[in-house]
């Protein structure tokens, strides 16, 4: 019966052994070259199609899980009513354990004195579009929201 009860031990003992070999690399942390804002171009005309030069332009990178927003930044559109952000890059050191890495994922907010300000979806690296054309449509103009409140 000792016998016995020493090879369950044992069992458990290398389950425990092989669980914690499993879930180790998920803890180190390794380097990574993260995009925090891709390069985008956003050109902002009105119904007609016709170029709206002074549109304020935020692009918003937010990151998930958390969901907090990481940065923005406001540029105003020119005589061709266009801006371009440039894009932002970091080394980054991220894990595979939980909530260990993460997403970023970007939105705009276009908004000029006559016309409806045009939030758009918080998108990521695979649905956003880097070369944006918007419409702006006549309406009332209300601020992008700030930092300190969801986007």
């Amino acid at each position: 019966m000792a016998v016995g009860l020493s090879r369950q031990g044992g069992r458990a003992w290398q389950v425990w052994l092989l669980a914690c070999c499993l879930a180790l690399p998920g803890c180190i942390p390794y380097p990574i070259y993260k995009q925090l804002q891709p390069q985008t171009r956003v050109r902002v005309v009105d119904p007609a199609g016709a170029p709206l030069a002074g549109a304020s332009v935020t692009l918003v990178a937010n990151t998930y899980p958390y969901g907090r927003e990481h940065h923005r930044e406001t540029l105003a559109t020119g005589a061709a009513g266009e801006v371009v952000f440039s894009a932002r890059r970091e080394w980054r050191a991220e894990t595979l354990f939980i909530h260990g890495a993460q997403v970023f994922v970007w939105r705009l907010c276009i908004a000029k004195p006559g016309y409806a300000t045009h939030l758009t979806l918080p998108e990521g690296a695979a649905d956003f579009d880097a070369d944006a054309t918007i419409a702006l449509q006549p309406g009332a103009t209300v601020p992008c929201p700030p930092r300190d409140e969801p986007f």
